[in-house]
């Protein structure tokens, strides 16, 4: 394969994992998504969401980044802006924050598929594409769920109150 064939292929290739990926997180059952599973549970090293406003200056950035979530039809969410504080509206935005990191997740899991036609110096070149172009979105996906389950947190705790 020549140069041109192999970086038409890898582009082709990496196409086709970035929205199969973000179609396939729609078949997972909704269940699945549960921000107190494993995959999407806090982290004691993410503190609280500091790392990734001090560490990654989330902050400056993130509203930068494009987002694909009315993309597919299956279950169209914006989380371009938080439009509500009603708890089923931040229990959705929490929910599709999971489905958002497990569409950037399943890229960076079938990149070994692109070994198969790439020599070593392909093969490192697609492992830092796979990262650089999800790991971005992923902590976002993370920063924001944190942020949306201390709301949640904060307003039952007010509806409790009020009760």
């Amino acid at each position: 394969m020549t140069s041109i064939e192999l970086f038409l292929f890898n582009t082709i290739f990496w196409v086709l994992v970035h929205f199969l990926s973000g179609y396939l997180s729609h078949f997972i059952p909704t269940k699945f998504y549960n921000k107190d599973k494993f995959l999407f549970k806090k982290r004691f090293w993410e503190f609280d969401g500091n790392l990734y406003s001090s560490l990654f200056l989330i902050k400056r950035w993130k509203d930068k980044m494009p987002e694909a979530g009315e993309f597919f039809k299956i279950h169209p969410f914006s989380k371009k802006h938080l439009v509500s504080l009603d708890k089923n509206y931040l229990e959705r935005f929490s929910l599709e924050t999971c489905r958002a990191e497990v569409s950037h997740l399943l890229p960076i899991l079938l990149c070994p598929i692109s070994f198969f036609w790439n020599n070593t110096t392909g093969i490192f070149i697609m492992s830092l594409y796979a990262v650089l172009a999800n790991f971005p979105f992923i902590i976002i996906q993370r920063y924001n769920r944190i942020r949306l389950v201390k709301l949640l947190v904060r307003l039952n705790g007010r509806n409790l109150k009020n009760q």
